[in-house]
């Protein structure tokens, strides 16, 4: 056995105490990095209010992917209504505490 008994691992490499294993913190995500890049000024507009502005007059010239997120964006989603048949009737049991209590 390479280690001293009771310890794990080489304890030469091991994080000293106080010693952080991620100095740096977590890495920025994606959406981070691109709301970053989003949020800067082009000519007094952000790039989010720039896009916004084409997103409307695609829609406005009636590009139907754009009118539905721009649809989609301020009325909300509109909800799917999935309707679904049974062939046989459904069994409906009550259980009273006591009965719940002796299944365990």
């Amino acid at each position: 056995m390479p280690f001293e008994k009771g310890k794990s691992g080489n304890p030469k490499t091991q994080w000293k105490k106080g010693q952080s294993g991620n100095p740096n913190g977590r890495r920025n995500s994606a959406k981070d990095i691109l709301n970053q890049i989003l949020d800067t000024d082009v000519d007094d507009r952000t790039r989010k209010e720039i896009l916004l502005d084409k997103l409307v007059s695609m829609a406005q010239r009636g590009n139907l992917p754009a009118i539905k997120e721009v649809l989609d964006r301020t009325e909300g989603k509109s909800t799917e209504h999935v309707i679904t048949e049974i062939s046989k009737p459904l069994q409906v049991l009550n259980f009273g505490d006591a009965e719940l209590d002796n299944a365990e």
